[in-house]
């Protein structure tokens, strides 16, 4: 494939970075805990997802501002885009280190989109960046329709490029009780849903909010009970060190079900920010007696215990669709755009539409009816 000629748009003041906490603080709030300034400072040291080399592309409209952070891994370097090709059931589709805007680990990204001219920016400047470390493509996970398409419309000259759609979320509102919460449950499911949380509170399961140095603490044991239920469903995700260095991320919790020894049962880590609970990585102590219980009364307590602390919505995290649609949450679909450079080969397109197709028909019988793949 032939060299190609790259012209970022001239009312987009651009400045390159080798730490993320030295660039200017963005214009707007963060949208999600994954989009923070601590998030990318976090993904700096982390090693549970093998980052080659980092950079970090602040960009100035004029209006807005953001920074961008790029990460390099091998091509089998993160454990979540793994994830999903054993999910597919597909080979693995990169052929060489890829350079991504963010982590797959990150349930929502869009840096850079704050304008067309900053996404066409972060683009132009990513695939700058992807050719000068040897990356076979740029990517950008996490993202909604908006951002998608803005981000996969690519600069003059440039190379081919993917608007895929590849993880399904989940979230409901909370109202303002657990009455309501209960109300809002699927009619369906109500009754067998309120039974094994009635039942896991007679067992003795109560939810303990760990933050601070109880949550560090806690962190080890939790680490083996996630990876535990990560290996469930074919890949080990949460390193100690990426859960450590996330507790830098505001409104970090540890939302632990302990027995009345003390003892986790389980657990859920994520944050509560801006109104929402994020619960990201669950942790279930399968060799417990109340094992059966834990996870659905953990995600009815979760519930309470944000209506308690004044959250409007709860974001269940990613796939598990069955089990999140009986409680009552509504699926949503990201996408990933991808831009290949030339060092991928010609297949490297099909073998990423597949990986896309495959998940869709996964997720196709929890998605509502006129729902995008």
């Amino acid at each position: 494939m032939p060299a190609t000629i790259l012209t970022a748009p001239a009312d987009v003041a651009t400045h390159w970075y080798s730490d993320t906490l030295a660039a200017p603080p963005d214009s707007h709030p963060a949208a999600h805990p994954s989009r923070t300034r601590a998030w990318a400072a976090a993904w700096q040291r982390q090693r549970t997802e093998t980052v080659l080399t980092h950079r970090h592309l602040h960009l100035d409209d004029g209006t807005a501002h953001q920074t961008v952070s790029f990460h390099l891994t091998p091509a089998d370097g993160s454990p979540y885009w793994t994830s999903q090709e054993t999910d597919a059931g597909t080979a693995p589709v990169w052929p060489g280190p890829v350079l991504w805007a963010g982590s797959p680990h990150a349930e929502y990204s869009g840096a850079g989109t704050a304008s067309p001219a900053t996404a066409r920016t972060a683009v132009t400047e990513g695939l700058r960046l992807a050719d000068e470390l040897g990356a076979c493509a740029l990517v950008f996970p996490g993202l909604d329709t908006r951002q998608a398409d803005l981000l996969a419309k690519t600069p003059r000259n440039s190379r081919p490029s993917l608007n895929l759609a590849t993880d399904v979320v989940f979230t409901r509102r909370l109202g303002t009780s657990l009455d309501q919460w209960w109300q809002n449950t699927p009619v369906r499911h109500r009754r067998d849903i309120r039974r094994r949380w009635r039942r896991g509170t007679e067992a003795g399961l109560t939810l303990t909010a760990l933050t601070g140095p109880a949550l560090h603490t806690a962190l080890p044991g939790f680490a083996d009970l996630a990876n535990t239920t990560a290996d469930r469903h074919g890949t080990s995700l949460y390193g100690l060190d990426m859960l450590q260095y996330l507790t830098t991320v505001p409104g970090t919790v540890l939302l632990a079900a302990h027995d009345t020894t003390g003892n986790m049962a389980g657990g859920i880590y994520g944050w509560l920010y801006d109104g929402c609970l994020y619960l990201w990585a669950s942790g279930i102590d399968y060799t417990h007696p109340a094992a059966h219980l834990t996870y659905t009364w953990l995600m009815n307590d979760a519930a309470r215990w944000a209506i308690e602390h004044g959250a409007h919505t709860i974001d269940a995290g990613r796939w598990n669709c069955q089990a999140k649609k009986r409680l009552g949450y509504q699926a949503a679909v990201l996408r990933t755009v991808v831009h290949l450079t030339s060092s991928a080969p010609p297949a490297t397109a099909d073998a990423l539409t597949d990986l896309s197709l495959r998940l869709g028909a996964h997720a196709a019988p929890h998605l509502a009816p006129d729902s995008l793949w």
